[in-house]
């Protein structure tokens, strides 16, 4: 089977998923365009570019429109990420649509999140859109619009836990769920040291809003005048300085606003690091039962943080439980069955032609 994964890279998630496919025989390919300065891009075709409309960058895109054109005749499914479009004026599908092309579109986040439903059952995320008086999300209509492209042009929904909840029910032929995934090899576990006498903390704020920040700021500075630790807020980093303050971290600080989490999570705990941050009420029974991100919301950061800092045991076996847990539930490699056969489904289904009825499958844990 022939799968292009295409057309950005967020959070790497394509590059894992690529590499994870191709271990167990399936053709994939990756083509991505963007600014991927905190990206892995192993195994893609990555044309990178700057956010500075120059010659250089009108270059790269005809050249990236050039690799859309041919790989996507060579392709048997697509794989589309965050509904980013890949040619401009909707040709891309329309593209897709002349060439008789299978697909599935995986949404991530702020790609169809819906305002309205987060602020509904999340009060930290309400309380910031009243505070700042303008979404950090798309409102129902956009979120609408971004999925009905898709779904005209025969594609599947593909979503992780924390996503169903902004999915339209109707819309889709069929909505496929499965996690998020990374190459769980990549990543030696370095487990927290019991006795470390100064542990290190460390938060990384690629988005200070989104990420809830201000209240891991707050929190920190409340704790530094009773405890010993050091405090790393990584922000415009390199991907492998990123990635190098997380092997070295005693605890990892998510996020706090959102109410679930994402891959910067699945890479901590890879690296046996314990995870902090703030699942909501409504998600934590759709993720494993297993599920070791330690709940935190900003009103008790600071209390949660305290008995980490005074236990360097919980933290060692916070860290233990957060390997076995992506291993089993979060490898690339071990969800690319699930995948591959996802992919077949849709190419049965456009090749025969048939009009399915709508199909919700179970979460798979």
């Amino acid at each position: 089977m022939r799968v292009l994964h295409l057309p950005v890279n967020i959070a790497s998630l394509p590059s894992h998923t690529v590499r994870g496919l191709r271990q167990i025989g399936v053709e994939a390919r990756g083509l991505v365009f963007g600014d991927m300065r905190y990206q892995s891009t192993v195994g893609l075709k990555a044309i990178h570019h700057d956010t500075c409309r120059s010659l250089t960058w009108l270059y790269r895109r005809l050249l990236f429109t050039g690799y859309v054109l041919r790989w996507s005749q060579w392709a048997e499914v697509l794989h589309w990420y965050f509904g980013t479009p890949a040619l401009p004026w909707g040709l891309d599908l329309a593209l897709m649509r002349v060439l008789n092309k299978a697909g599935v579109v995986e949404w991530l986040g702020s790609d169809i999140r819906i305002a309205e439903v987060e602020c509904a059952d999340n009060p930290y995320y309400a309380a910031e859109c009243a505070t700042e008086r303008q979404s950090p999300s798309p409102s129902l209509r956009l979120s609408l619009e971004r999925q009905k492209r898709f779904a005209a042009a025969g594609f599947a929904c593909l979503v992780a836990a924390d996503m169903a909840q902004y999915v339209y029910p109707g819309l889709w032929s069929r909505v496929y769920c499965l996690p998020q995934r990374i190459v769980v090899a990549d990543y030696e576990p370095i487990y927290p040291d019991p006795a470390a006498r100064r542990p290190v903390l460390v938060h990384s704020s690629t988005n200070p809003r989104l990420k809830g920040t201000s209240a891991v700021l707050q929190a920190v500075e409340h704790l530094k005048t009773k405890y010993n630790f050091e405090f790393r807020l990584i922000s415009g980093t390199s991907r492998d300085e990123c990635l190098r303050s997380v092997r070295e971290a005693d605890i990892f600080l998510d996020q706090f606003l959102l109410g679930s989490h994402g891959l910067a999570a699945l890479e901590a705990m890879a690296y046996g690091k314990p995870v902090v941050g703030y699942i909501k009420p409504s998600l934590v029974e759709r993720y494993p039962a297993d599920l070791p991100i330690i709940n935190a919301n900003p009103d008790n950061l600071a209390d949660v943080l305290e008995s980490l800092l005074q236990s360097g045991r919980l933290r060692y076996e916070a860290g233990r439980r957060g390997r076995l847990y992506v291993e089993k539930h979060h490898d690339a490699v071990r969800l690319a069955p699930r995948l591959a056969e996802i992919y077949r489904q849709q190419w049965r289904q456009k090749r025969s032609g048939a009009q399915e009825a709508i199909v919700r499958e179970r979460w798979p844990w």
